[in-house]
């Protein structure tokens, strides 16, 4: 299912895997993901028999993870049967006369070429028909290839569109190359969802002659929302693993990354700026948030100290601000940003403090970052308020090759790595 919707930021599951072993969880312990995405922690906790518990605020990824929960609740011999369904009607080729329109946001109008769009709005028409659980999934498999057959490219900060789609008064010389009609991508969708279905199929018959191997399914809580207010809602001192990868400090909009997506779920301009500012702060365009009535005040001015205290901290915004001064910054709002990310992970650190268990482990998956030529190194930062709020840092692990510099950077400042690191603290 990993290859079903294309979720850059989910976890690859060889690396699940080895968390999983390598911190020693028993069934009967507790997983937590407090930025879930699609999933992946709390379905390969799910699949050990380890109970597991999700936040996400992004409708994107709980729709998924929404969608992974019916399957497994139907089987697959039902979802074979509605793909033949899909392949036998091929609903999207009737002609219809329907009143219906894709609600599109400013930003992702004239994403699709017309004719696709048309045959999209007759998929959905007719899916609107169906019974609860179908009519779940074949949606799914639409809003599973909408940027495939879009004008359209995830690209970090914001949406690349092709040339072809003449966007915005600046003619782009970006090509997506082939675009599939949406009769074509949906097609190709529903093979590889049944090809997949058969290698399972053909799997679990192997598995079943070792019972070893069988799977215990355990139950999964999803939590949407804020973590930051979600994890008020967790029982102390009850979890025994954080899995985990928070935004990081780059800059990326998720609600701009997947603006189709968004779109797609009945999504408003005005409710996905309000859930801009409800995400952890990792643009120019967030503000600083209240967290009054979620913490307490004492704690929340413990907190601020701590955050005022980081000398590596202070150091790169004071390095900011005096570049802000001499007009060397190309958004003067990253001083502010930074400040609200460092404060805000400081917030959730806290948190996970209050509802791990003694000896509990955290495995955290984040970049470091560059701006203006310097490198802040957002690993030891953390790992280092982990420490002033009950944590003992184990190690940072550092993949073999880091994350390169954007090319205005590079151009200013020459090339350098930044480390991807995965860190690993303790509950003390």
């Amino acid at each position: 299912m990993y290859r079903w919707f294309k979720y850059k930021e989910g976890f690859s599951k060889p690396f699940l895997d080895y968390v999983f072993e390598h911190s020693n969880i028993k069934t009967g312990g507790v997983v937590l993901d407090p930025f879930a995405g699609s999933g992946s922690t709390c379905f390969a906790a799910n699949e050990r028999g380890i109970y597991s518990i999700g936040v996400e605020l992004l409708p994107v990824g709980c729709h998924f993870i929404r969608l992974r929960e019916l399957l497994h609740r139907v089987g697959m011999n039902t979802v074979q049967e509605w793909l033949h369904d899909i392949y036998d009607k091929k609903p999207w080729q009737i002609p219809t006369e329907i009143n219906k329109t894709f609600s599109h946001l400013n930003i992702t109008r004239g994403a699709f070429p017309l004719n696709s769009e048309k045959e999209l709005m007759n998929y959905l028409f007719w899916s609107d028909s169906l019974p609860h659980d179908m009519r779940v999934f074949c949606k799914f498999i639409a809003f599973s290839i909408l940027e495939d057959i879009s004008y359209t490219r995830k690209d970090g900060q914001f949406l690349r569109w092709d040339y072809r789609a003449q966007k915005g008064s600046r003619k782009s010389s970006f090509s997506k190359g082939n675009i599939p009609t949406f009769s074509d991508a949906l097609l190709d969708k529903c093979r590889i969802i049944e090809s997949d279905l058969s290698c399972l199929a053909h799997n679990q018959i192997l598995t079943s002659i070792d019972s070893r191997h069988n799977k215990i399914k355990s139950p999964l809580t999803l939590y949407e929302g804020s973590n930051f207010f979600h994890l008020n809602n967790i029982r102390k001192r009850s979890i025994d693993l954080v899995v985990t990868s928070p935004p990081y400090c780059n800059r990326y909009d998720y609600t701009r990354t997947y603006a189709l997506e968004l779109a797609y779920l009945n999504l408003t301009d005005m409710q996905i700026k309000e859930m801009r500012q409800s995400l952890l702060s990792c643009t120019v365009e967030n503000r600083p948030k209240d967290f009054q009535n979620i913490i307490d005040p004492m704690s929340l001015e413990k907190i601020r100290k701590l955050v005022s205290e980081s000398k590596a901290l202070t150091a790169i915004l004071n390095f900011l601000r005096a570049e802000k001064e001499e007009h060397r910054l190309n958004n003067n709002a990253v001083i502010g940003m930074i400040e609200c990310y460092f404060f805000e992970m400081a917030v959730h650190i806290y948190q996970l403090a209050l509802v791990m268990k003694r000896h509990g482990k955290v495995y955290m998956v984040n970049d470091n970052v560059r701006y203006n030529g310097i490198t802040i190194p957002v690993d030891c930062i953390l790992s280092s308020m982990a420490e002033k709020l009950g944590f003992k840092c184990l190690k940072i692990w550092v993949l073999p090759v880091g994350k390169g510099n954007s090319s205005q950077q590079m151009k200013a400042h020459g090339r350098s790595e930044t480390r991807k690191c995965v860190y690993l603290w303790e509950r003390q």
